[in-house]
């Protein structure tokens, strides 16, 4: 049958042109793609439900269109060019009694028409697998976001975006496939899991208070000036310069002499210098929180390192690790994303890039079913 209706098409000029009168034999193919398809497809599929009045749209005759291209290539044979033109002849110059003869006038649409019809997302995958906008279904359901479609000529899904929807995408990505901070300590290891680790600025307040409180308590009167001697500003030295006059004089005293005003003074810069330790320790212990949590956490004996220095942590060593201890998944997160491949969106890693002339880009990924 394929060879006799390529035959027939070639007695007269083809195809007919935009507007004229449809030819006697494109007539006949009109007339037996209505009656082995069109009505065929009704009587199987929906027996009850009427012939359609038109059938320029895509998401109720996506399944017929696929039955009429088919037809037109795989049981006709007709090359894509000429399969192209049947096609749109007969969906656009369709009509439910099946009468194709007289047709004064042939319908087409032009692109713009197209898009209008299909948006830009579908032409564009059209334009790029060079195939029908009927032939592409919009899907019920997204890929990380991105809207995705099936091509029946590529007999593939893929989905589109342009570069902000990809990044969104991507972000899905990552958030989707790490979901549990024992995901990422298992696949990265320790080093990198504490790396992402950080403490809130109440908690770092409340440990450095604690801290400070706890050491400067457990600290004699010389061993808050050895402190003092070595750590911080102006105020803190002439403490100490201070402390070590009295002491000097305190000491050369004659025993028959009342020294109560060296000792009080003594008391009171021992107090004052207190002070200054707590706000050394609180500093110190503030600051490694904040830049130096791996070695705060180290000697403080809760995670351990090896002879090279590097971080290992057991698994009764990572449940026992603080509750204070923060893992930062924006962090962790920005740090995926800036690293991710974009091919990873697709489980076959095949990604095209499109680039329009307003300068957008559009990527095309495939993806699974």
């Amino acid at each position: 049958m394929s060879l006799k209706f390529n035959y027939i098409l070639t007695e007269d000029v083809f195809p007919s042109g935009v507007g004229g009168k449809l030819k006697p034999k494109e007539e006949k193919l009109l007339k037996n793609i209505h009656d082995y398809v069109l009505v065929r497809y009704y009587s199987s599929n929906n027996p009850d439900t009427p012939l359609p009045t038109e059938l320029v749209d895509l998401k109720e005759f996506y399944h017929l269109y696929t039955e009429i291209w088919d037809f037109l290539t795989l049981t006709m044979l007709f090359d894509n060019d000429t399969a192209t033109y049947l096609f749109y002849l007969f969906v656009l110059n369709y009509n439910k009694e099946g009468v194709y003869s007289n047709i004064e006038s042939v319908r087409t649409l032009t692109y713009d028409d197209q898009k209008e019809i299909f948006g830009d997302r579908i032409m564009l995958l059209s334009d790029h697998f060079n195939t029908l906008p009927f032939l592409i279904e919009s899907l019920p359901f997204s890929h990380y976001g991105l809207p995705s479609y099936f091509i029946h000529t590529e007999d593939e899904w893929y989905c589109v975006g342009n570069e902000r929807e990809i990044e969104d995408a991507k972000r899905d990505y990552v958030d989707t496939h790490w979901v549990d901070e024992e995901d990422v300590y298992y696949s990265f290891g320790p080093h990198f899991y504490i790396s992402y680790c950080s403490v809130t600025n109440t908690d770092k307040r409340m440990i450095s208070s604690e801290e400070a409180s706890y050491y400067e308590s457990d600290m004699d009167e010389e061993e808050i000036i050895e402190r003092l001697k070595y750590e911080g500003g102006r105020k803190n030295k002439e403490i100490v310069e201070e402390y070590g006059e009295l002491k000097e004089k305190w000491d050369e005293l004659p025993a028959s002499k009342d020294g109560s005003q060296y000792e009080l003074r003594i008391d009171e810069i021992i107090e004052e210098g207190r002070e200054l330790v707590r706000e050394i320790i609180y500093d110190d212990v503030y600051d490694r929180l904040e830049n130096d949590l791996e070695d705060y956490l180290w000697e403080m004996g809760i995670i351990s390192k090896n002879k090279s220095g590097y971080i290992t942590m057991n698994k009764e060593q990572w449940n026992n690790l603080p509750s204070w201890i923060y893992f930062d998944w924006e962090d962790f997160t920005d740090s995926q994303l800036n690293d991710l491949e974009l091919e990873l969106l697709s489980p076959y890693e095949n990604v095209d890039s499109v680039y329009l002339d307003n300068g957008d880009i559009y990527y095309i990924i495939q993806i699974d079913y």
